[in-house]
């Protein structure tokens, strides 16, 4: 049971008023029951650090503590990784940068106690996106195997996604979607960063949750397809690593729950997010007892996860992130800022910010906060940022507009918002009516087209994470 056990790798969720206090007695039991290990999401760097030393006090075995970098970025954390998204690291076309950047991200995890990440996306994207390394497969390579051999290099585990390529796929809710390019153009393309990041030793590739009709006729998704796992993956790429499928990701993508039991059989050894622990332990035992599953299957699985969580490096509280990280970070940002199109313009005191796209209003402020800070790196006055809806007559200076990607206020999602496209060009308008400038800070993808004539500067940050936010605004005052 224990080793059947080992294929599972269930989910804590940090609540913001309560912690990790209500999940405890839940990883308690999946302990016991023999888990291989967890996937944290998030939480602060004190807590989780708390929670894997707990971890480690109660397993058996060596655990796989993951963690994805999108939680070490977040506020909550405490003090947060100011990690630019993948687009906008790749885009410095420098490998010393994705190096460093992965080291940095690797080191934060062992100091918090984990030994996993899942990262970095080998994704080509086929349309401009941020959280993609580019669209290009040869640079999606590069960086994909640099961050691999960098992160684990520090000890720490990579999981790769999203296997044999999320770039070309269009999400839809509630239903899987169906990758119908050909095999040719998913071998010249698609599967390339893989091949990659499979030369460079990376330790799991997470596997995508859709259909691939060219490489599976039958039409099953890939984390049910042997043709993908055991002939592509294991069998044409050589890969001897963790495959590993997403439970909860693919039961939102079909509408039901999907077995455990059936993922592994394919070739899944690590099922992340299992809706229910004991119901997928009593499931996998079912299976086996009843020849569905191959004992072999099972026991090379947990080989897998055996060897690759004893490969990874002990936690280390003695690495923490050195203020030359921090500033270092800080200039990749500012460097990755990128002009749309338009003349310098002059941003000084006072300031006036208009923030349009925000689904929620609440997230504002801190949009707001994060370009004043920046204004005040810069050697600028932070203190004279305000936030505005509409240009004031009195004010002469130049307005800046922050134009959100839609979805959510954090997010690094790429694609443009029509009524927020519109709701800016207003902006703009009516600051060239009162004789203004108006400089435009597009949080997403610099290779959108934005129809923003009446902008005087229009320029991207990729993110509207708060260190991107904060990178443009300390760009407006030291390179306009």
């Amino acid at each position: 049971m224990r080793e059947i056990a080992r294929l599972l790798l269930p989910s804590i969720r940090w609540d913001a008023t309560l912690g990790f206090a209500p999940v405890r007695p839940a990883v308690s039991r999946a302990l016991a029951a023999g888990v291989g290990g967890f996937l944290i999401e998030g939480g602060s760097c004190d807590a989780v650090s708390a929670l894997a030393a707990d971890i480690r006090r109660q397993a058996d075995s060596a655990p796989i503590i993951a963690i994805a970098p999108s939680t070490i970025a977040a506020a909550e954390w405490g003090d947060p990784v100011a990690l630019p998204p993948p687009g906008a690291i790749a885009s410095l076309r420098e490998s010393l940068v994705v190096r460093r950047v992965a080291h940095i991200v690797a080191r934060e995890a062992r100091r918090a106690g984990c030994n996993a990440l899942f990262a970095p996306s080998c994704d080509v994207a086929v349309s401009a996106s941020a959280d993609m390394f580019g669209t290009d497969a040869t640079l999606v390579s590069a960086a994909a195997s640099e961050w691999v051999d960098a992160a684990q290099a520090e000890g720490v585990l990579c999981f790769a996604g999203h296997f044999p390529g999320a770039g070309r796929i269009i999400r839809t809710a509630f239903e899987m979607p169906t990758v119908r390019d050909s095999d040719d153009s998913l071998y010249a393309t698609d599967l390339v960063p893989f091949r990659a990041t499979i030369d460079a030793g990376v330790a799991g590739v997470m596997i995508a949750d859709a259909r691939y009709s060219a490489l599976d006729p039958s039409g099953a998704p890939a984390p049910l397809s042997r043709p993908i796992l055991q002939k592509l993956l294991r069998g044409q790429l050589g890969f001897d690593g963790l495959a590993i499928a997403d439970a909860e990701s693919l039961a939102v993508q079909t509408g039901a729950r999907v077995a455990a039991a059936d993922m592994v059989a394919a070739g899944i050894d690590l099922v992340v997010r299992p809706a229910n622990v004991d119901v997928e332990l009593r499931a996998l035992m079912d299976a086996v007892q009843a020849g569905r599953l191959d004992r072999e299957r099972v026991h090379d699985a947990g080989s897998r996860q055996r060897l690759r969580a004893e490969m990874a490096s002990a936690p280390s509280s003695f690495l923490a992130r050195s203020a030359d990280d921090h500033a270092w970070l800080g200039d990749v940002g500012e460097r990755a800022i990128a002009v749309i199109r338009g003349r310098s313009v002059r941003v000084a005191s006072p300031i006036e910010v208009a923030v349009v796209g925000a689904s929620q209003q609440a997230g504002v402020p801190s949009i707001v906060a994060a370009f004043a800070a920046g204004i005040a790196d810069a050697g600028g006055d932070g203190s004279s940022v305000r936030h505005v809806t509409t240009p004031s007559g009195v004010v002469r200076s130049t307005l800046v507009v922050v134009l959100l990607p839609p979805g959510t206020n954090a997010s690094s999602l790429s694609h443009v918002d029509a009524r927020a496209i519109s709701d800016a060009a207003a902006l703009c308008a009516e600051a060239r009516r009162l004789g203004r400038d108006t400089a435009v800070v597009w949080c997403g993808h610099p290779a959108h087209e934005l129809s923003l004539a009446g902008a005087s500067l229009v320029v991207a940050c990729w993110s509207a994470v708060p260190a991107m936010v904060r990178a443009a605004g300390r760009w407006l005052v030291r390179r306009v």
